[in-house]
């Protein structure tokens, strides 16, 4: 997931008070109702230098998806032998909430760009079954690109289902919600939901 990147090399602390501005915006807004000189405002800023770090509004998307795709990556790789509940807890406030909504803005997006982000996903997800994840060793399927599929469906669900999630289990937000689901998961994905199955019968 590449982005154009113009000029934060001449004003990094400035480019990336614009990038969490952006990220911000568009979490709260979406991409199609958020707008430059919103973003700008935010950012205390003009629209003119985000224009001069960014190029336009579709590469300050670019630069926003590249960054909190790769914080969410890392934030994962760096807890992955903590308790599963840190991550949950990380979702309920601050940035990492912000970074959540903006991936759920962008799994909800039906333009290519949305396409893109989970694709990526994908992506990612195909790597780590190649090369293993802080240690763990996932199994490796035969076809690959339908099991990291799936395993992506698997783990972005309590993000796309939350409010309907929040409603069955009677919590108060996603931090809550994950919470509760996150042992649960964590248990799927080492072990799997079936315990048995039934004997084929012979003949």
């Amino acid at each position: 997931m590449s982005s154009t990147k113009r000029a934060p090399h001449t004003a990094p602390l400035t480019a990336q008070r614009i990038r969490e501005a952006a990220i911000a915006q568009f979490a709260a807004h979406g991409f199609a109702k958020s707008t430059v000189r919103a973003i700008a405002a935010s950012a205390g800023v003009s629209a003119g230098l985000v224009i001069h770090h960014f190029g336009s509004k579709h590469e300050l998307r670019a630069a926003c998806d590249e960054h909190v795709f790769t914080t969410l990556t890392e934030t994962k790789r760096a807890n992955a032998t903590s308790n599963p509940l840190v991550v949950a807890e990380m979702l309920g406030e601050g940035p990492m909430r912000i970074y959540a909504d903006y991936l759920l803005k962008s799994l909800l997006d039906p333009s290519e760009q949305g396409q893109r982000f989970f694709d990526h996903y994908v992506e990612s997800i195909e790597q780590v079954i190649e090369e293993g994840f802080a240690g763990y060793t996932l199994r490796q399927a035969e076809d690959r690109r339908a099991q990291s599929t799936a395993i992506a469906m698997l783990a972005l669900a309590p993000m796309l289902l939350e409010p309907r999630i929040r409603h069955a289990l009677g919590t108060a937000d996603l931090a809550g919600s994950m919470a509760r689901l996150t042992p649960y998961l964590f248990e799927l994905y080492q072990h799997g939901f079936i315990e048995s199955v039934p004997e084929k019968k012979e003949g």
